[in-house]
């Protein structure tokens, strides 16, 4: 009796060590490079198929995601965003803030290689970051504050502010028009045009672009990556991967068919109204990014009817947002109606100010203010694109909504490098279809500057922007946002649909990959 009770113990005992072997074999890991399937592996071509064909390579050229997508992995800055978003140093070492010479001085990592062999000095990031502050949006905001930017020694740089400002580190970390180093010599040959050498210092190198067939980038052997664990785009990162090929893959359904076909490795934003279908499919992974960004509809301020901010808020007015959204994703699990410009996840940022003149439906005073404005039903001819296939759906829904109350509107579809190219030519639009990314501070929104397609110059509006740029008190800093994000709806210089939240695809053999609002392959391998 007793071998038989000792023996139901030990039987326990197997089943208990049993399981929670299993458990620790099923369990994800939650650092970056390993995860259940087991250490990561060397090698392999990863295909990723991208919404459209890259206006250019240079990241400072331009705000189109196509490019900044591939360059991030080329190019590197000082600071990069961290997994809560916030600034984190790349190729800076560390930094300080002398509060009373109102002077941010940076140190660079030493034996930091291009890839072309050249060792980073502060001469590189000094010639670059002149160039950025000329060129890219976000650039021009901190430029605009900017006493001085000189090299302390080989290793070491000064940024001299006018006047006090916290939204240093983030401007020179956020990924879009990133503030890539480049080889000095590369800037000044490029004088104002375009960057045409593409290197930088990334874990991955440019090999060839044949246009609309691919972008190769292939592993830097003589990347020094930081010590330490990968942190969002920040700390560690490893190249894995021989190849990355971004595959230009227009048509929303061909990128999700070629990853449950084998063709692709990754697909990005795939149709939310797949998701079950992917789900049922035990070949591949979905991956649902929250927050991403928001849809917008961007009105030529510098010339034709939209210079009337009345004929502004007469279409803001009239729109009802649900059913754009609604056409545009196939549930309420991917969008979300919301005033703010930042999202409620950013709980130190998020807004109602200015809520009474978002999602209104409100004909009659639509047709008041159409009046007013002048309105004889002119031409207003609509930027869009199918690459962005909610961009296309939310313009149609649109346009037959304000047709009902006299807007005559000329959809133009079209592939979007040529928005971004026609979108900085008044006389080429009236409206064009966009979308903001993320955006970790409400300081660096693109939008602000008044250069900025759309073209919303507002002495007042930059006044505001200021302020905000300068409080370094948080609290202070939420105030100034309420007023400036009340007068943004008051002046409507474009109009937020709403927030969504995309849907990607991967293939099980990809590991390490995880759904973010910067999708990046380093620390991403195949099996």
């Amino acid at each position: 009796m007793e071998s038989k009770k000792r023996f139901k113990i030990f039987l326990s005992l197997i089943l208990m060590l049993s399981v929670l072997l299993s458990a620790c074999q099923d369990k994800p890991s939650s650092g970056p490079g390993t995860n259940a399937a087991g250490e990561p592996k060397m090698g392999g071509t990863l295909k990723v198929a991208t919404t459209g064909e890259p206006p250019t390579l240079d990241p400072t050229q331009t705000t189109a995601y196509s490019a900044q997508e591939i360059g991030w992995h080329i190019y590197e800055g000082l600071f990069t965003i961290d997994e809560n978003y916030n600034a984190t140093p790349m190729l800076a070492k560390d930094y300080v803030f002398d509060e009373a010479k109102n002077t941010y001085t940076i140190h660079l990592r030493e034996g930091i290689k291009f890839h072309n062999g050249k060792q980073l000095s502060a001469d590189d990031v000094v010639a670059s970051l002149n160039r950025w502050g000329k060129k890219a949006n976000y650039g021009k905001i901190l430029f605009q504050n900017l006493q001085e930017l000189k090299k302390v020694d080989d290793l070491t740089i000064d940024i001299v502010l006018k006047s006090p400002s916290p939204i240093v580190p983030i401007l020179l970390a956020f990924p879009n028009q990133q503030s890539a180093i480049f080889p000095k010599e590369i800037v000044e040959a490029a004088g104002d045009g375009e960057i045409k050498q593409y290197i930088g210092t990334g874990p991955y190198r440019f090999v060839e672009h044949k246009p609309d067939q691919y972008i190769k980038l292939a592993r830097f052997e003589d990347y020094k990556p930081l010590e330490g664990p990968a942190k969002g785009m920040g700390g560690s990162r490893k190249a894995y991967l021989d190849e990355i090929l971004f595959i230009p893959t227009p048509e929303t359904s061909v990128r999700l068919d070629g990853v449950q076909t084998g063709q692709f490795d990754f697909a990005e934003q795939v149709n939310s109204d797949m998701y079950k279908q992917i789900q049922a499919n035990n070949q591949v992974d979905a991956l649902i990014t929250k927050p991403y960004w928001f849809t917008q509809i961007v009105f030529n301020k510098k010339s034709g009817p939209f210079t009337d901010k009345r004929l502004r808020q007469a279409f803001s007015l009239a729109l009802d947002m649900k059913p754009m959204m609604q056409a545009a994703f196939a549930s309420e699990e991917f969008y979300r109606l919301d005033p703010s410009i930042m999202f409620k996840e950013q709980k130190e940022w998020w807004s109602e100010a200015g809520k009474e003149n978002y999602n209104q439906a409100n004909l009659e005073k639509a047709k008041k203010l159409m009046e007013e404005a002048g309105y004889k039903g002119e031409k207003l001819r609509w930027l869009t694109t199918k690459e962005y296939d909610f961009m296309y759906k939310n313009s149609l829904v649109a346009t037959e909504q304000l047709k009902k109350i006299g807007f005559n509107i000329e959809l133009q579809v079209v592939d979007y490098a040529t928005i971004v190219s026609k979108r900085m030519k008044p006389e080429e639009y009236e409206i064009f279809m966009g979308a903001t990314t993320f955006t970790p501070d409400p300081g660096i929104w693109p939008i602000w500057e008044s250069s900025w397609p759309g073209f919303w110059v507002d002495p007042k509006k930059d006044e505001m922007v200021k302020k905000l740029n300068a409080e370094m008190d948080p609290k202070e800093r939420k105030k100034h946002l309420d007023a400036l994000q009340a007068y943004f709806w008051e002046e409507v210089p474009l109009l937020k649909v709403g927030d969504f939240f995309v849907l990607s695809v991967k293939t099980k053999e990809v590991k390490g990959l995880e759904g973010t609002a910067f999708p990046f392959y380093w620390n991403v391998w195949k099996e």
